[in-house]
């Protein structure tokens, strides 16, 4: 029942226009030319697959709605312990830039792997300010599991605005299942470190399937377990 309480308590209607907006968004920033390409090929003729536009729309909505919807905004940037929420980005960089990641440009390896965790880094900060920053917070009070549910929902949802398919994950559905599995670990790393750029890295270690993603895992959970343990005594 108290659950049931909290329910009633969301202002659904804000979210819904929240959410309303980064749809809408998302569907002309997809139609426009791709603004990183752009801007990538005046220095460069390594070709890149990112596709900044739909994550910049999820930043600036969900900037201007913790500005202007009255919410107290706890998540931020940098979290409630700033030196250790780099701990995340540093594990992600250092683990595949080691590693390295082939490809067909002739780039250096590490190279190759430190630029591509850099483009998916930077791309992640700007989708989870929406989905794990703003909307977190925005259904209050109620308990961690039906956050990670609802937050699964709508990020899911809003990937038919971003993908041609879902053959890769065998449909939609399971898709969407992944999503909400994947989300009680975003979602638990948010509240508990309070910070963006570690959700961010969370989110990025899975962009290669291989032995170095399971150790960027491994060290994350370490990290989350011992988030507010101090390890030095005064």
């Amino acid at each position: 029942m108290n659950q049931l309480k909290q329910l009633k308590e969301i202002n659904w209607l804000k979210l819904l226009l929240f959410y309303g907006i980064i749809l809408v968004g998302t569907y002309f920033a997809r139609k426009l030319p791709n603004l990183l390409n752009l801007l990538l090929e005046q220095v460069t003729d390594v070709p890149f697959s990112f596709n900044y536009n739909h994550g910049l729309v999820t930043l600036i909505v969900a900037l201007l709605f913790y500005r202007f919807s009255g919410i107290n905004q706890e998540i931020t940037l940098l979290g409630n312990n700033k030196i250790r929420s780099f701990l995340f980005p540093i594990i992600l960089f250092t683990c595949y830039s080691v590693y390295g990641m082939s490809n067909n440009h002739g780039v250096n390896e590490h190279l190759w792997a430190f630029m591509f965790c850099c483009f998916a880094f930077v791309y992640n900060i700007m989708e989870e300010y929406a989905w794990r920053g703003y909307l977190i917070e925005s259904l209050g009070n109620i308990n961690y599991v039906l956050k990670s549910i609802i937050s699964a929902i709508f990020w899911s949802i809003w990937h038919l605005l971003i993908f041609e398919n879902f053959n890769q994950y065998g449909g939609f559905l399971i898709f969407m299942l992944l999503c909400i599995l994947f989300s009680f670990i975003l979602t638990f790393a948010v509240l508990r470190t309070k910070s963006i750029i570690a959700v961010a890295a969370i989110h990025a270690f899975i962009i290669k399937s291989n032995i170095v993603a399971l150790i960027c895992l491994i060290l994350f959970i370490i990290l989350l377990i011992t988030w507010n343990k101090k390890f030095i005594k005064k």
